[in-house]
């Protein structure tokens, strides 16, 4: 419902379908219903803002496989190590980097056989 209602209210104001404008336009459109500017008239738009968000930061930060964070490339910013067995001699780090490759839940790019 969210979705068609996001698509009725750019089609009213834009005269496109969201994913058709501008970066600009878009993080205005994003900023509106974050901010609740922007009414939904069947479902809270700043709930399906929050839920979007939500969604979007999981798929960000996830084990790559489940289809998001692509190369490991969020646990490489944020230098997280990734799903390792065992992290027993970087328990005391103290919240310094820990120099390791990511490891994903199927390895790491190399493991796997062709």
């Amino acid at each position: 419902m969210a979705l068609a209602e996001l698509e009725t209210y750019c089609a009213s104001q834009h005269e496109a379908r969201f994913v058709d404008l501008s970066e600009d336009q878009q993080d205005t459109v994003l900023t509106g219903l974050d901010e609740e500017e922007i009414q939904f008239d069947g479902v809270s738009a700043k709930v399906f803002f929050d839920l979007l968000l939500k969604n979007a930061i999981e798929g960000f930060f996830a084990d790559p496989i489940y289809g998001g964070n692509r190369d490991m490339i969020a646990w490489r910013y944020i230098g997280f190590p990734g799903t390792r067995y065992d992290y027993r001699d970087f328990v005391d780090h103290r919240g310094k980097a820990i120099p390791l490759e990511p490891v994903s839940l199927m390895g790491r790019p190399g493991w796997s056989r062709p």
